[in-house]
């Protein structure tokens, strides 16, 4: 006859807490990715009003003109509700103070899910002086 071999117990509940564990893992890696996002787009811009801040830096003040394209450039990086208040928008003399107030709110989604989303306020302010 064949001989038989002994069968061990169940091993479920010592594999369930592993299981549990590479189940939360994977939750926190599609999280991380989404936040990674919302960290872009903000130092996209952060780069952005940098950059209109040294075209203030040149002018003296940000124009009606400089005003919209700005405007358009921070909705295509996914800002909405943008607001200006606060900026200099009348020419200022050499060495006196500019100021870009850039506020609005960014779209967080996660996994591109609508149910699953939320609005971040942002707010950005940058100083220089006018260097016409």
């Amino acid at each position: 006859m064949a001989k038989r071999l002994k069968r061990d117990e169940g091993y479920v509940y010592q594999l369930l807490p592993v299981l549990l564990s590479l189940g939360m893992v994977a939750v926190l890696v599609v999280l991380s990715a989404g936040f990674f996002h919302v960290i872009r787009q903000r130092d996209l811009i952060d780069q952005i009003g940098r950059e209109y801040l040294l075209v203030m830096e040149t002018t003296g003040y940000l124009s009606a003109e400089e005003q919209a394209a700005l405007t358009a450039s921070l909705e295509e990086a996914g800002l909405s509700n943008v607001s200006l208040d606060g900026t200099t928008t009348v020419e200022v003399g050499y060495g006196s103070q500019i100021v870009l107030s850039i506020s609005g709110t960014l779209q967080q989604t996660v996994m591109g899910r609508s149910s699953l989303s939320w609005e971040l306020p942002v707010s950005v302010q940058l100083k220089s002086t006018a260097k016409q």
